[in-house]
């Protein structure tokens, strides 16, 4: 087989695939979704043969797992230059001393002077960080995450192919997905200060790496539900409550409603059918507890649901949903103005995140405070994939 050659056709196919989804027409998403997947498994498996083919004609083939004996101790080779003990130790050196190192690799904007670099975060660090997020974000655990180019274009398709009935020998009729809407990302910066006080004392490689992670993770998923819940899409994410959906899934209410139990089951069957499933309900906490965790219906029964999981962990529902209560993400109905938004029912896996969770740190010294500042940089962006099972409620006029 001549690898080369079929790599070139893989690419190509590549190429004509993109051209298929970011044009006009018609295009069945589930069939190009299988060929891109079998591409990119076939791509994978020839750049791992031809990768071991040119080792073996050099004379390099080495296990992955050679040990090397070091001063400190026996360490796994690692093909990743930023997960080496050296790369990590220089990190250290770098956040709690600004030592800099010819090790570090340092990313640099042409708009900035040498004394503003940022440092790439270890592949250890960042797999802690992504793991806390996960574990601590309630509302970031449940979106999707992509890593899409910025400013490319991805179909959305909003209609669904149904299954017919038919008798033996017959042939379903093909059915195309209609793509109707586009989404594209932006690069959006969020920064996090990094409480490097924390650490400036730590000698210890794992308690270092382990606080830093909690705090960049503790930083970075408050402003990550916040935005995903309410960001106003200029310079940040675009959040569901500033989504524009259609006024049928629009449900206004007043405090008095908002406590009575007639008012929700009409408010829940705004969400379309097809949608209910896994959709949860976002609201602010002192609502959750003075309106809804009380609420009986006709025979006395209360509606709302609060369970202990073994763990301890609180599991509230209401009406048979999730229920996730915020407190600084929404404002309570007796606080909020009017028309503003004080709950949402939303399915989160149709709010998508794009990122490549690739974190740079930034260290240096503001003249004209005298302190030295640490930030953790991310790049990323978020919109609403599919708007068409979200109903957000909104507090009515006086």
């Amino acid at each position: 087989m001549n690898i080369e050659k079929r790599l070139a056709e893989i690419e190509q196919r590549k190429a004509e695939i993109r051209s298929l989804l970011e044009g006009d027409q018609e295009v069945n998403l589930n069939e190009l979704e299988e060929e891109l997947r079998q591409l990119t498994e076939e791509e994978k498996e020839l750049r791992q043969r031809q990768e071991m083919a040119q080792k073996i004609q050099s004379g390099a083939v080495q296990a992955r797992a050679v040990a090397s004996t070091k001063r400190e101790g026996v360490e796994q080779r690692n093909e990743d230059p930023h997960d080496t003990m050296e790369y990590r130790r220089a990190f250290m050196e770098f956040v709690t001393r600004g030592k800099k190192s010819d090790v570090l690799e340092f990313r640099a904007d042409e708009t900035t002077l040498p004394s503003d670099i940022g440092a790439v975060i270890p592949t250890t660090i960042i797999n802690r960080i992504v793991e806390k997020m996960e574990e601590v974000g309630r509302i970031w655990s449940r979106v999707t995450k992509t890593s899409i180019q910025g400013g490319v274009e991805v179909p959305v398709s909003t209609a669904k192919p149904t299954a017919v009935w038919l008798a033996a020998g017959q042939v379903a009729e093909k059915q195309k997905k209609v793509v109707n809407a586009k989404i594209s990302f932006s690069y959006h910066k969020l920064q996090v200060r990094v409480a490097v006080e924390l650490v400036a004392g730590t000698v210890a490689l794992p308690v270092f790496e382990v606080t830093v992670a909690d705090n960049i993770a503790e930083a970075m998923v408050k402003a990550l539900d916040a935005a995903i819940v309410s960001g106003t899409g200029t310079g940040q994410p675009l959040g569901i409550a500033n989504h524009n959906v259609p006024s049928s899934r629009v449900a206004t209410l007043s405090p008095e409603d908002f406590g009575k139990y007639e008012t929700w089951p009409a408010v829940f069957a705004k969400v379309p059918r097809s949608y209910r499933s896994g959709v949860a309900l976002i609201v602010n906490d002192a609502d959750w507890h003075k309106y809804i965790v009380g609420m009986t219906d006709t025979t006395g029964q209360p509606i709302a649901r609060v369970n202990y999981g073994l763990d301890g962990t609180i599991e509230e529902r209401f009406l048979g949903r999730e229920v996730i209560a915020v407190e600084d993400l929404l404002p309570s109905i007796d606080e909020a103005d009017a028309g503003e938004v004080v709950g949402i029912l939303v399915r989160l896996s149709d709010y998508m995140v794009n990122s490549n969770m690739a974190i740079t740190y930034r260290r240096y010294f503001d003249e004209n405070t005298d302190e030295w500042i640490s930030k953790a940089t991310m790049i990323a962006d978020g919109k609403l994939a599919d708007p068409n099972g979200v109903v957000l409620i909104k507090k009515a006029a006086d």
